[in-house]
């Protein structure tokens, strides 16, 4: 019979649950721009329908995190859905402006970047400078 072992994990920083609504709309004004910016940049008017093509970048909030998400569409005749969204950047709020940022890798995983505990304007810094991070339209 196999004995449970057990072990400690390090689970990185605890979050706070509890976000004011008006720094949730502080933030989501904040990166707005962004969001204008990138749609103005990889939305394109006449897309290539036999692919999945991109047709909204926007944000929204889930519990304690912010993300940017894109929203494709697809015409093909096998397709499973019509459109479907994409998350792109994850910003988990860790306290007042403090915030961990996360980008979804192409194994279904988010993938931290350090350091962990970014303010907001670090955060946009590393969003607009890090093509990892900006949607591929």
């Amino acid at each position: 019979m196999k004995a449970n072992k057990k072990q400690w994990i390090y689970t990185g920083p605890k979050s706070i649950s509890a976000i004011p609504s008006n720094y949730k709309s502080e933030i989501q004004e904040y990166f707005q721009p962004i969001v204008d910016e990138f749609k103005r940049k990889c939305i394109r008017k006449n897309p290539n329908k036999e692919f999945n093509y991109l047709i909204d970048i926007y944000t929204k909030w889930n519990k304690n995190c912010f993300y940017v998400c894109e929203k494709y569409k697809s015409e093909r005749p096998n397709r499973l859905e019509d459109e479907f969204e994409v998350k792109l950047i994850r910003l988990k709020y860790l306290e007042k402006n403090s915030f961990e940022l996360s980008y979804f890798r192409h194994t279904n995983q988010w993938f931290t970047i350090p350091p962990i505990g970014m303010n907001l304007k670090d955060c946009k810094e590393m969003i607009l400078s890090n093509p990892i991070l900006q949607p591929s339209g």
